[in-house]
């Protein structure tokens, strides 16, 4: 008998052992999913958004949303619940579209004293790029130099003010002339910024038609008006329009932006801007919402939210610009996380929200819809996190609102700890200021604490909003540290009591 209470004894000892060492501490349970993390699955889900059959992901078109529910089957597939509209992954909105049929033409017309006519055609994209909104048609007319195309009253500035654009085709720069996104000054100029609002000035001012000087790329991000004939030019062009006049456009930009004064002109030059496009007004979209609901019955009301923009800018009569780096990389980056956090086995004390908004290229649709109508009360936020553009690198970055600045130290310690990249760490509101047509100004103008994560030191050329820009622009293996650093420092912010804010 007291054999065998021994040999019991000795078993119950084993068991209680081994079942000690088979029970994972919350330490190998996060370096478990940390390694799961591969920049193989992440090569594999860039090949996926940049594929051909999503055209692009131009908000508003059924490839779009193609695009949206792979996301969410992902989602659904992780265990990552829906948190859209009637219980599902989408937060729907209207989002007209424009499909251009062809790439169109940019001539120049140069008049001979004998009443010929020489015209000197440029090529797309190397030279122009057809206006991703323009209104269809065809337009000959004088070119007409109009700075950033503004009129700001109580700024004292207007490009238009003693000039005649009426019937003519404007020429303008992107952006304003004051720089200093630092300077709390800055934000009298940010609404000047955005694209939206230079075309419809131009209209306002009589003009038909308008060359904008921004690289040559893709742009969906203006107003459509059916009357307006838009163009995106490159070097080429513009130094033609500016040849024999004395003067180039960077010397009459710095000019302008180191008086904060106007110098609009008649340049003499005759161009033709051709354009064949379709308008759609039945365009609907979404932006792509999932959580993983926290564990604790107080903190799972406090929220962190991530997001990043699933559009891109579409397809221009065959000149696909198919949206790797801008922005597959931002996605791909949280789902690589995302898929870890809800894998690890670790539970979270707070609310994970993953956001992919759409319309980001046509004007910060997704991200205003969000805040308008947000899950979590702003209080209960903890921050919001933006992705853009985050995959090409060798270095990380991080920029935060003031109001965060604090959190950053979660992000600093995951990569001091396990990553070992450089990284760059500032805490103002300039960065945002700085980059007015992201997401994530949108959050920080409407009182989020912010932070946007960068990678930094590229090392493949950056095709911004041209063809391009596909899965071969980036580099996997910074975008998985990338979502290696989101996951450790999610974990550890979801779990943090107290948190240190």
């Amino acid at each position: 008998m007291r054999a065998f209470f021994i040999i019991n004894t000795l078993l119950l000892s084993i068991i209680l052992s081994f079942s000690a060492t088979a029970q994972e501490t919350d330490e190998q349970l996060l370096l478990k999913s940390f390694h799961s993390i591969s920049s193989g699955d992440i090569s594999d889900w860039m090949s996926e958004l940049c594929s051909p059959k999503y055209n692009g992901r131009l908000a508003g078109t059924p490839e779009y949303m193609a695009s949206a529910e792979w996301v969410a089957r992902k989602f659904k597939e992780w265990g990552i619940k829906p948190a859209g509209d009637s219980g599902s992954y989408f937060q729907w909105f209207d989002q007209p579209f424009t499909v251009v049929n062809d790439i169109g033409s940019l001539q120049l017309n140069i008049p001979q004293k004998d009443g010929t006519t020489i015209v000197k055609s440029y090529q797309a994209p190397a030279d122009y790029y057809p206006g991703m909104n323009s209104g269809s048609g065809e337009v000959t007319a004088e070119v007409v130099f109009v700075g950033y195309g503004m009129t700001a009253p109580e700024l004292n500035y207007d490009d238009y003010r003693g000039i005649d654009v009426k019937g003519k085709i404007v020429l303008m720069n992107r952006d304003v002339p004051y720089k200093d996104v630092r300077n709390p000054e800055y934000a009298k100029w940010v609404k000047y910024c955005y694209h939206q609002y230079k075309v419809e000035n131009a209209a306002r001012h009589g003009a038909v038609g308008m060359l904008y000087i921004d690289g040559n790329s893709a742009n969906p991000n203006i107003s459509y008006i059916d009357s307006m004939i838009v163009c995106g030019i490159g070097p080429v062009p513009l130094a033609d329009i500016f040849a024999g006049l004395g003067k180039n456009n960077s010397t009459v930009t710095a000019q302008i932006d180191k008086s904060l004064q106007a110098y609009s002109f008649s340049t003499g030059k005759i161009m033709t801007i051709k354009t064949n496009t379709t308008r759609h007004t039945e365009g609907r979209t979404c932006n792509v919402v999932g959580i993983i609901e926290g564990s604790d019955l107080v903190l799972k009301n406090e929220a962190i939210i991530i997001g990043a923009h699933l559009d891109a800018v579409g397809n221009a009569g065959g000149l696909l610009v198919a949206g790797g780096l801008d922005n597959a990389s931002g996605v791909v980056d949280i789902m690589a996380a995302a898929r870890a956090l809800t894998e690890s086995g670790i539970k979270l004390k707070r609310t994970v929200v993953f956001l992919f908004t759409g319309g980001e290229e046509t004007g910060l649709r997704g991200s205003k819809l969000f805040v308008a109508s947000p899950l979590f009360p702003i209080e209960k936020t903890v921050m919001y996190v933006n992705l853009d553009m985050v995959g090409n690198g060798t270095g990380l970055a991080l920029s935060a609102s003031s109001s965060c600045a604090a959190l950053t130290q979660y992000f600093i310690t995951a990569n001091n700890r396990y990553i070992h990249r450089p990284m760059k760490v500032s805490a103002d509101e300039g960065s945002f200021y700085g980059r007015p047509r992201s997401d994530g100004l949108v959050f920080l103008a409407n009182g989020y604490r912010t932070i946007a994560v960068y990678t930094t030191d590229g090392v493949k050329p950056v095709w911004y909003h041209l063809p391009g820009d596909n899965e071969t622009a980036v580099t996997p293996e910074i975008m998985e540290d990338v979502a290696k650093l989101i996951y450790l420092a999610f974990t550890e912010i979801a779990n943090a009591d107290p948190l240190n804010y």
